[in-house]
């Protein structure tokens, strides 16, 4: 029953709740909508202004590039106005450079003659020239003398340690003492230590010889042993005061020393040798130094004890009465004066530079430095003393005072040798020689040549061309002669010229081999004689048959030896003879008759008569091509044949049943085989110009002879370039008329 209303109720708050929930979701849905409208146009703001900020930075940019084109602009603006500046500047310089010019050139044209600087003639120009040399030589001795000279500069710097000592004398005080008390006085004994020194310097060499000078700091350590007893320590006694009569204070020293400190400033000058065979060296010399530094500490192990005669025995080990036993002495370094010094110096080493070649040149030496002039400048300490120790008061026993031996008034005449020995390391560095050379001498000034033309009667030829050619280079100059027939041909080398003369209406003047000497102002003279009126000649021909010698008509053409256009056409007579109006000169004759071979005849026509001979078209006759070229030692032939070929190729296609044979031949130079196959190459290439030009193949055939068949002789060029042809046999002339071909 419980648990049927515990159900009911549940249902009953659940039937409740329902329109309550219902509400609450409606609630957050609509905050959750206002929310999201609120973050979307917080959003939209946002992007909003990201768009501004960017549209602002955009136009920044863009008027940044504005203003910097702008200023790129106008940097190039004056950029090009300083250019155009630049130009006219130049240009007005040019032109005020052409004006100066165009004004000396006219102020010296229009100088006078008297007042123009003369040439110089052949002698005079020998004499200055030999007067330069001279002074060129005289200079160049001198330059060549210094560059032999066997001389170095060298700047260098060195390091030296060894043994130091500062050797004293004069110094040794030994006063008496009182009955029964040891003396007062003491010795001294120098024991040396380790010094060394720095310096630079100069060093020169001559040959083999040294000089070396400089400036060096030394440092000495030296060590000064005192003593005042025969078993070498040192004891002082005073009497106690006030009862100096019955107490003795005893001070008794062992191991005191005079530890000396001494610093030298010193300008060596040193003399010496390089050996050649070895690379070993010596220097000896003089040193001369002040003393810029001297220190000294006393110091020793200290022992006091008081002897009372009322007492039995003496008192020690009594530090509260200032007794003390083997009690170091620690006392304040004291002032030395070193004045100046005088040493001798002697030095020997090696040169690294054989085995040391990337470096400066370096030597490694022993040396040794002695000082033998007094250099101690005597100082007395306060209340000068002859001992280094002294006792002066009696409040402290302890309290006594410590000096240096070389201050005390026992060194008034006292002297110190300051002496060094060791090892030695210097680097030098060689300077640089002046750069001297040898000047050239000056260029030897040309020969100078003209000519004078004249003509049978002695007078002057202008206008005649005038043609110098140097024998040695084959170099030719062409000038023309001025109305006194002279030529200025100018500086010219010396040698062998061959000076020759032509002009119009004159006969060429003789050739002259003129030899041009040094020095010389040589004029060639050419005499020239006026040519007659010439005699015309007319060209005359008769044309036969080759074989019965009989005259035939025929078709005839002339051209220039250079030239392929008909000068002059023809048809002979019955009689075979034909006449031209051409006159002397040379001609190429092409002959054409029915029946018969075109025929290609050079004429170098003077004043003679030509017979012609053409022949009679029949098999087995055999024909050299005139006028075809080939490529030296090759197959490929050249352009200047195509007359030949063409008309070869004309006569074949006009006469349609002729068979031919071509046959190369060849001279005897090369090998047979290279001869061989040169002549059947070129064969063929006549026989594939043919095929090309549109003659049957069949109706050719080619073949290559080498050099079996010469018709001259190989030992002459002449022989051989007639050896070197190219023929052709009438294999088969058919049944058909032969036509001829022009």
């Amino acid at each position: 029953m419980k648990r049927i209303i515990c159900i009911l109720l549940m249902a009953m708050g659940l039937a409740a709740v329902a329109p309550m929930a219902s509400i609450v979701d409606n609630t957050v849905a609509a905050a959750y909508a206002a929310d999201a409208r609120a973050k979307a146009q917080a959003q939209r703001e946002k992007e909003k202004a990201k768009r501004l900020k960017e549209r602002e930075k955009a136009k920044a940019k863009a008027a940044k590039e504005r203003e910097k084109a702008a200023a790129q602009k106008k940097k190039e603006q004056a950029k090009a106005a300083a250019q155009k500046q630049k130009a006219r500047e130049k240009a007005k310089a040019q032109q005020a450079k052409a004006a100066s010019s165009r004004k000396a050139t006219t102020a010296k044209a229009s100088k006078p003659a008297s007042q123009r600087q003369p040439e110089l003639s052949a002698a005079e120009e020998k004499e200055q020239y030999l007067a330069q040399v001279a002074a060129i030589e005289k200079k160049n001795k001198r330059v060549l003398a210094y560059l032999n000279r066997d001389i170095s500069h060298r700047l260098g710097f060195w390091g030296q340690v060894g043994y130091s000592n500062l050797f004293t004398s004069g110094i040794n005080y030994a006063a008496p003492a009182a009955e029964g008390l040891n003396p007062v006085g003491f010795r001294n004994k120098d024991n040396g230590f380790v010094g060394g020194g720095l310096g630079l310097g100069y060093q020169l060499r001559y040959k083999q010889f040294l000089m070396t000078v400089g400036a060096e700091f030394n440092f000495y350590n030296s060590v000064m042993s005192l003593s005042n007893w025969e078993n070498g320590e040192f004891a002082l006694q005073y009497g106690m005061q006030p009862y100096a009569s019955t107490m003795i204070y005893h001070y008794d020293f062992r191991n005191l020393n005079d530890k000396l400190i001494g610093g030298f400033v010193q300008i060596p000058l040193l003399f010496g040798m390089e050996l050649k065979q070895l690379p070993l060296f010596w220097q000896a010399g003089l040193k001369a130094g002040i003393g810029v530094l001297g220190q000294s500490t006393v110091g020793g192990i200290l022992t006091t004890a008081i002897e009372d005669k009322e007492l039995i025995g003496g008192l020690t080990d009594m530090f509260n009465h200032t007794l003390v036993t083997d009690e170091a002495l620690k006392r304040p370094a004291t002032k030395v004066n070193f004045g100046l010094n005088l040493a001798a110096s002697a030095e020997v080493g090696v040169n690294l530079d054989q085995w040391v070649n990337a470096l400066p040149k370096l030597r490694v030496s022993l040396f040794a430095d002695y000082g033998f002039l007094n250099s101690l400048s005597y100082k007395p300490a306060d209340g000068a003393q002859d001992i280094p120790a002294q006792m002066l008061t009696t409040a402290n026993p302890l309290d006594f005072p410590t000096n240096s031996a070389l201050a005390t008034s026992s060194a008034a005449g006292a002297s110190v040798n300051p002496f060094l020995v060791g090892v030695k390391l210097a680097v030098w560095f060689e300077l640089p020689r002046k750069q001297l050379v040898v000047g050239p001498m000056p260029p030897k000034p040309l020969p100078r040549l003209g000519v004078y033309a004249y003509d049978e009667a002695g007078a002057p030829l202008g206008g005649a061309s005038v043609e110098v050619t140097e024998l040695a280079s084959d170099k030719t100059k062409h000038k023309n002669s001025n109305r006194q027939g002279v030529v200025k041909v100018g500086r010219v080398a010396e040698g062998e010229y061959r000076v020759s003369a032509t002009k119009n209406g004159y006969f060429p003047s003789d050739t002259v081999v003129y030899t041009v000497e040094e020095f010389t102002y040589d004029t060639v003279k050419l005499r020239m004689e006026r040519i007659p009126a010439p005699i015309v000649y007319t060209l005359c021909m008769n044309i036969y048959d080759a074989e019965t010698k009989e005259p035939i008509e025929a078709s005839v053409r002339l051209t220039s030896m250079n030239d392929t256009v008909a000068l002059y056409t023809a048809q002979s007579s019955d009689d075979g003879f034909i006449e031209t109006p051409l006159t002397e000169g040379g001609y190429i004759a092409r002959l054409s008759a029915q029946g018969y071979m075109p025929k290609d005849d050079t004429l170098h026509f003077v004043r003679d008569t030509f017979d012609l001979y053409m022949q009679h078209i029949k098999e087995g006759i055999k024909v050299k091509i005139e006028n075809l070229f080939f490529a030296t030692n090759k197959t490929v032939i050249l352009p200047q044949s195509e007359q030949a070929m063409a008309d070869l190729a004309n006569f074949l296609l006009e006469n349609r049943t002729v068979h031919i044979h071509i046959v190369g031949h060849t001279d005897a130079v090369g090998t047979d085989e290279a001869n061989q196959i040169l002549s059947e190459g070129r064969a063929n290439a006549v026989r594939n110009d043919l095929i090309k030009r549109g003659v049957e193949a069949e109706r050719m055939t080619a073949e290559g002879k080498g050099e079996k068949e010469p018709v001259a002789d190989n030992d002459t060029d002449e022989g051989r370039q007639l050896n070197r042809r190219v023929e052709f046999t009438i294999t088969d002339v058919g049944d058909e008329d032969i036509q001829q071909v022009f």
